[in-house]
């Protein structure tokens, strides 16, 4: 079997950013880990309140979702569009050459 060695690593300016970083990434994660715990611990809360509820008593604890939402797409009637229309207007006598 063979040995493998490795050569001590540089203590160079990428290095130590890379280091830097790291260090900086781990407290971020170590953040958002507890964010994300805290969410868990609420959300499990509240589904232990609604879990008793009518429906209707469950959508107002639990608030809207922004999934739920659906957007009109196509055409739409817009309120007094004829106003603006080009048509609406008397048509103009029309001028001939003489």
């Amino acid at each position: 079997m063979t040995v493998i060695s490795y050569l001590p690593t540089k203590n160079n300016s990428k290095s130590r950013r890379m280091r830097e970083r790291g260090e900086h990434y781990a407290a971020y994660k170590a953040l958002c880990d507890a964010d994300r715990l805290m969410a868990r611990k609420l959300e499990a809360a509240f589904t232990k309140l609604s879990e008793g509820c009518t429906p209707k008593v469950a959508r107002a604890i639990n608030g809207p979702s922004v999934r739920d939402v659906k957007e009109e797409t196509g055409a739409m009637c817009l309120p007094d569009v004829a106003l603006y229309a080009a048509g609406h207007r008397k048509p103009a006598k029309s001028v001939t050459a003489r």
